[in-house]
Order: C-alpha cells, then structure tokens, then sequence
C-alpha cells in the first residue's frame, strides 16, 4: 500500500477494522468469566482525548518524551504505573527511536483515539489504534505495507511498569509464575512465550492483565542494561514474518468507589508565627463537599489539643483535581502541631521564630561539601568520597559532539587535541550525580551564595576545608565561614580556566559513557595521574600515566557565559575582599577582562550545556554590566548600560523582568538618572501585574511555567509531537524566588514578599502530587530516595535538593519515590544555592518585617 494513502485514509482504515471487529475483541481462547463493570466505573474517552475511569486514566501520546515519560501511559488507583514505546529498529542502526509520531486521530463513536506515525528511513507508514469497550483497553499496531526484514531488526511494541510499584509482587503467564526482582539479577528476560500475562494480582491497586492474540508477550527486567530501565511488557512481531499487525488487550483493576486520598500540602518544616499559614488541600476531581480540617497541637501530656478546625475554603479545579485552602494564619503560638483531613494527617511541623534557623544548614553543612571535586570528603567515621580526578583535564578534540550536550568546535586554546591543560584540577562542585564540572552551573550556585552571604551574613563554621592536604572534614569548625568557604572554591573552579585561557570554559566531563555511568566514590573513576600520549596504557612514571581516562575541558568561548561569570565574579569580590583580599582583586580583574573582551570582539555564541544561546535581547549583558557599576562605580559601565536602555524600554516586561530585572532595581539606591529609575518603575510594575496574575491561577500562589498553565493536548501535526519539559520545575521557582526578594527589598510597595514565602512553602511539601519536602532529610516527610552519587543504595544526601513533580501533559502531575528517575529526584548544585538564599531571604523578611496582628 502506498505509504501516503495509508495515512491519508487513516480514520476509514480505523472505521473498516472496527466494523469487521465489532465493538469487542474476539475473545482468547481460555478466557475467564467477567462480571460488566457498573456504568460509573467504565472506561471512556474524555475531553482531553485519553481514555478515564475511576482512579484510571490512559494517555495516547499526549506525551512524546524519553525516560519512561511518554507514548501510552497508564494511571491505576492514582499512581502512574506504565509507559511504552515503538520499538522500530533498522538493521543499519542501534537507535530504538526511529518510529516517528505524526498526529493523533480521534473518533469519538467509536471510542477510538489512534496514533499516525511513520517509521523515518525506512519509508513505513504505522497506525496504533487504542479503544475501549469500556472495561478492557485494546492496542492494535498495525503497519502500512508488508515488513522488509533485510532492513528491518525488530518491530515491537514495549511496555514499562514502574519498578517500585511490583518489586516482590507476583507475575504469572500461561505456564509460569514468579516474583519481580528487588534487585536486577541478570536476567534480562523473566517470562517468554505467554499469550497471558497477569501482573500482581494479589496488589489489586496495581493489578494488570493482557493477553495478545496471535501472538506472545515477553516479560522482562531491563535495568540490566541501565538502572533506569523498568521492567518491560513486549508484544513483537516475529522477524522474518509477513505479519503487518498485532493485537494487545488491557485489563487494568478500577474500583468505582476508588478516591484518591487528599493531599495536605503544608510546609514539612513549619512556619515563622508571623507568616501566612495555608494548607492546600488537593482533593479528588469528583469531591464537591469540603470535609472539616482539624489543626492540632502536640502536648508534653501526651493529648493532642484541638486549637482550629472548620471547612477549608473551596478553591476550585486546577489541572486535573479539585482544592481546597486552610487558613490558619491567626495561630501563633510556639510549638508542634499536626493537621488532619478526610483521613490523612499531615505533620508534625513546627510554628516557631527560629523555625527557619537550621532549614538551610544541612544543604551548605553536607551537601555542598559532599560536591566539591578535588578534595576527599570525611563525615566523623564515613568517607563521602576520596580527592578525585586530580588528572584534570585534557583538551576536548575538536568537533566532538559529547553524549550529555558538551560540544568542542574549532579550539581556542594553546593546547592540542588530548594535551593536559595544567590548573584545572582545584575548585567547583560535581553539578548533579554524573560528576561533570558544568561553569554554567557552577556559576549560577556561586553567584546565589556570594548573595546570601552579602545579604545575610549568616556565619555558620561547622566545615573543615584544608587545600594542602585536599581534605574536606563535615562537623569540624575551622575559623572559616562556610558560606564563604563555599564562594571561594566556586570562583577557584571558574578561575582556573580563565587563568590558562582569558575566558571560562563550558566545562569538565567524563570522556566515555562508562565513565559518566559511574556511581558511588568518583575517586575511582580515574586513576588521577594525568595522561601522557608518550607512555604506553599499562605504564606509570610518577604523576603521570598512558592511561586516557583524564576528563575533557570543553573550551570554546561562549558570550552569555562569560557575562554570567563577569557578574558573578564581581558580587564575589565583595563579600571575599575582607578576607580573602587577594582572591577578591583576582575576582574584579577578571570580571572587569571578561566584560571588556565581549564589549570589543563579536559575540559568540558557541553551543554547549548550562550556557547563553543569544538572541536579541542582552539579558546576561545588561546583568553583568549592572552588577560591574555596583562594585566598581565606574562610568564605562553607567554609560554603556544608559546606551542599552532603547533595548531595555522595547523589550516586553517579563522578559525584563524575569531576566537582567533584578540587577536593575539593586542600582535604584544609587542612581538618580530620572529616566533610568522610571523605565525601572515602569517595568517592574508590568511585571507584578505579570506575575500576580500566574501565582493567581493556581492555589499554590507560585509561577507555575507556561507549559503547566497552557498545555498543548491536541495532536494534530508533528510539531506538537515534540516532547516538552520532563523536569520538575522546583528549582526555576527558587531563582524566581531569589529574584523577587531583591524587588522586595527595594520596591516593597510594588512587590510583597509572598512570592518568596509561597516558593519555600511549595518547596518544603505545599505543592501537587505529595507533601513531600524536596529538600532531604529536611521537614517530617522528605525525599529519602534521590538520584546523587549514592544512588545505588536507594539513599540520598543530606540537603539535596531535588527538582521535584513534574508535568504530564494534559493535566498531571506526579512524583515517584525512585533514585533512577532523575527528572524528579535528581540534586543539582544550583538548586542547592539559591535553596540556601531564599530560606535565609525567608527568615530576614520575616524578623525585619512589620509584626502580623
């Protein structure tokens, strides 16, 4: 058949299997005896174009992402449990993901929503078919034309069950049975050759059947290809067969009277007694009335004391489920206290003035320190980790196109492809749990610390830091603050390759795919010598070795990041020039270089991770040159930011506001120029307005990003098929946060500071999905399982940050309690600084500001 006329008459090929099907499947031979589901608990498709039920939902491609967030998914008794993919393999070519979705297509008198695709390279046409008779979901994969096997390897449609979800529960086939493995054992394949397949039928939550006509299943275990693999539900169609189609048939398990049970989102910390206090209560789509809320108060007798309870107020639905607010903003008194609701208790949490005092202490006392590179890592009797990569690092070859994102283009440096290039191996932090050296990054977490210690001065020593012997010891006071300690090794990091090159480098990674797939101690992922061409692999001479598994050094030159880097370089100077004078005039040079360089040359944008893409608007220009005339008081740059206020006046607000903004409203007390302090009035107020109206639309009264807020369910061509965010948002809204609380300090009858109050609650457990605080091993209830370099031993790091729920297109959001799915549990160094400034921004606001009542 031709290719385009199968896509073209998709909907006809749809109606004419349909009508030659009936509106059931033709029943497998041994199958058993089915009571029909009561009407209130039958499978139908709904507005958004996926399948619902109670408790039950099935997406069809409203999702393209990778990382077991895309193409069918399923939702059982609340919880996220599958997700699929088009296994359409060419014989010339290892990549699984050539199968290629075009468009969905949806007949709603049918109850039919099919994907149109096309297998690219392979000239292939595909339509998967999804249907329901209102109680069983059907999968029909069906190809355009006849299969050619000489270019072909696989055509298969794969399933993904989540693994906690059935580690330890049962799975039987048509002759087998067993139990999922905790652990990956090393056998990829479980069960094979079964038309039947049923899945934990003792859990009825995550109870699944399916049965394949004309065909079998494979069950399998494919975290022996990765740890983040899932186990695996595989109807293929067999090589070298002239079958064009296969069949799946679902049976999930739907309770009619199933409810989800409410979330009670509250700060797992507690609140200061002056700060709003708001419970946001995420209840069933289905519940219209608002059961009572009782407030509790934990008492030295042992009672728990009633001291406020009353129905929250309805708020109304927000993406797919309904809230509620409970406002207990008038108790104030010191103590510990746990809320209940329709069943569920939340807590305990504190109110209290010093509730904010050690909430921000564990990510600088262990977190950070656990990052830094370069040095061994003690805890009392644990070692974090040893000094590693002390061989960094080799110049990246050019024209290497890496793995995670690192680009090298033409080199910009003296040294050659794999030639050493000496200092880089003291300052900077591991990013996240892969050990790269991200400037970007490092940046963005050095310039949100040095403006918590100018700011706030905390003055925390509970740090060893000793260069002369790279050790790190936690718990040890040395005389120095830790704040600045922590400032001090990010500017070394971001020195380091401005002192051998004249511009930061993008950054430092692992150079082969084994090593970035390491977990557990880095030490071990080098031999710490650095590598010498003339040496043999096995040979040894000293410091050096013929061993190349030295990490490369990205090295082009790219305009954003060295804008980012000349302000945060300066906001360093300040706080480190009291006792670190020397580093601090080190700092200004060559913040004061960097700006000059890209004022006088063309600016480059060179592709890599965590850097500037450019565009027509000079946000990190503005920033930089902002933050240069607050240190230094300089005319160069009073004159060249007045010279960019045309583009500043022309850009739209947000993008002022949400961008260099920030940096504007801190020059106000120093600026008396009419026209620049009513540009900045100007745009400050649009970007309120901006803002209110986001934090408005949700009850959580924090910005939501846009693709949450105005999500795309339609699929209606290819370019919509294109996968969006799959990232928690947690972080964005904690640099959001750190921005705002510099408009509230110098526009306070403009902004208030609810937005920074609001984005710490929402961080701590007041957000969808959970009640989990983000931040381990800080609040009653937080995330003790996350992607960090412990990983393997499903555990976490003290103060990690993860970056938490994430969306699902149309209208979900989940997070799972599983090391291996990094969108959600992944730490980032970043989301560690600007974590420590808004809780300390938190605590200042709310000692410094008016009493309440």
């Amino acid at each position: 058949m031709d290719r385009r006329n199968f896509m073209r008459n998709s909907a006809a090929a749809l109606g004419s299997l349909v009508s030659a099907e009936g509106s059931e499947a033709p029943a497998p031979q041994a199958q058993e005896q089915r009571t029909p589901a009561p009407p209130a608990a039958r499978i139908a498709l709904a507005e958004k174009e996926y399948f619902e039920a109670p408790g039950f939902v099935f997406l069809v491609y409203h999702n393209t992402d990778p990382s077991m967030r895309g193409g069918l998914q399923m939702m059982q008794a609340g919880e996220w449990l599958l997700a699929s993919d088009l296994l359409v393999t060419g014989r010339d070519s290892s990549s699984r993901a050539s199968a290629r979705v075009l468009r969905r297509v949806v007949d709603r008198e049918r109850s039919t929503a099919t994907i149109i695709g096309e297998a690219s390279g392979l000239s292939l046409a595909y339509q998967l078919i999804c249907r329901t008779d209102g109680e069983r979901m059907f999968v029909n994969l069906k190809f355009g034309g006849p299969l050619d096997w000489s270019k072909l390897r696989q055509a298969a449609l794969r399933m993904y069950l989540y693994p906690p979800a059935y580690f330890l529960k049962s799975f039987q086939g048509d002759a087998t049975t067993g139990v999922f493995p905790r652990q990956y054992g090393g056998q990829r394949v479980l069960m094979s050759s079964t038309r039947t397949l049923r899945v934990a039928q003792e859990d009825r939550p995550h109870s699944i059947k399916w049965e394949r006509r004309g065909g079998t299943l494979e069950l399998g275990d494919e975290r022996g290809g990765h740890p983040t693999g899932w186990f695996s539900v595989t109807a293929a169609i067999e090589p070298g067969s002239s079958e064009t189609e296969l069949e799946l048939q679902i049976t999930p398990s739907i309770d009619p009277s199933w409810r989800r049970p409410p979330v009670i989102g509250i700060s797992q910390v507690g609140y200061h007694p002056q700060q709003p206090k708001r419970a946001v209560l995420e209840l069933d789509h289905r519940e219209q009335a608002v059961e009572q809320a009782s407030l509790f108060k934990l008492t030295l007798s042992g009672e728990k004391e009633l001291v406020k309870s009353g129905a929250p107020k309805p708020w109304g639905r927000f993406l797919y489920y309904r809230y509620a607010i409970f406002d207990f903003t008038d108790v104030i008194t010191p103590g510990a206290y746990v809320l209940e609701y329709g069943g569920q208790t939340a807590g305990p949490f504190r109110i209290d003035r010093q509730v904010y005092d050690d909430a921000w202490q564990p990510t600088l006392e262990v977190f950070l320190p656990v990052q830094m590179c370069h040095v061994a890592v003690r805890e009392r009797n644990r070692i974090w980790h040893g000094a590693c990569h002390l061989d960094d690092a080799l110049q990246a070859p050019a024209g290497k196109m890496h793995f995670d994102g690192y680009q090298q283009g033409q080199r910009e440096t003296q040294f050659a492809d794999y030639e050493h290039i000496p200092g880089m191996n003291w300052g900077g932090w591991h990013d996240a749990a892969d050990y790269d050296l991200p400037a970007g990054s490092i940046t963005a977490t050095t310039l949100a610390l040095a403006l918590a210690q100018e700011e706030f001065k905390p003055g925390l020593d509970a740090t060893t830091v000793r260069r002369a012997s790279r050790e790190v010891l936690l718990h040890v006071p040395d005389g120095e603050e830790d704040l600045l300690q922590q400032v001090e090794y990010g500017v070394e990091g971001l020195l380091a390759s401005f002192r051998v090159a004249g511009h930061i480098f993008a950054g430092i990674i692992e150079n082969s795919q084994t090593q970035y797939d390491i977990s557990g101690d880095p030490i071990n992922i080098t031999d710490n010598r650095v590598y010498d061409n003339s040496l043999k692999p096995d040979q040894i001479q000293g410091e050096r070795s013929g061993k190349a598994d030295d990490r490369w050094a990205f090295t082009n030159r790219n305009t954003g990041l060295q804008y980012r880097v000349a302000q945060t370089l300066a906001v360093a100077s300040r706080v480190l020039r009291l006792k670190k004078a020397a580093l601090a005039d080190e700092c200004l040079a060559a913040a004061r270089k960097l700006w000059e360089y890209e004022q006088t040359n063309p600016p480059l944008y060179a592709p890599n991770a965590y850097v500037g893409r450019g565009g027509s608007f000079p946000g990190d220009e503005i920033a930089a040159t902002a933050e240069l005339w607050l240190t230094t008081s300089d005319p160069v740059y009073q004159n060249r930011l007045s010279a960019l206020l045309p583009q500043i006046r022309s850009a739209p607000a947000e993008q002022v506001g949400r961008g260099p903004g920030w940096a504007l409203v801190r020059l106000l007390p120093k600026v008396s120029d009419p026209e620049f302090r009513s540009l900045v009035l100007e745009i400050a107020k649009k970007w309120r307005a901006a803002a209110d109206a986001v934090e408005a639309s949700n009850p959580y009264g924090v910005r939501f990003p846009s693709y949450v807020l105005k999500s795309e369910w339609k699929l209606d061509s290819a370019e919509r098929a294109r996968g969006g965010s799959i990232m928690g948002f947690g972080w964005d809204l904690q640099s959001d946060a750190m921005r705002d609380y510099f408009y509230h300090k110098h526009l306070p009858e403009i902004f208030g500071p609810d937005t920074l109050l609001n984005v710490v609650n929402f961080v701590l457990g007041c957000h969808p999905a959970t009640n989990t605080s983000y931040v381990s091993g800080v609040g009653a209830n937080s995330a003790l399982i996350a992607y960090g370099l412990n990983r393997d031993d499903y555990a976490y790091i003290p103060g990690g940050v993860i970056s938490g729920a994430s969306f699902m297109r149309p209208e979900f959001m989940d997070l799972k309690n599983f090391p291996y799915y990094f969108n959600q549990t992944e730490y980032v160094i970043h989301g560690a600084g600007s974590y420590i400034f808004d809780v300390l921004a938190a605590r200042w606001i709310l000692e410094h500001q008016p009493r309440r009542g």
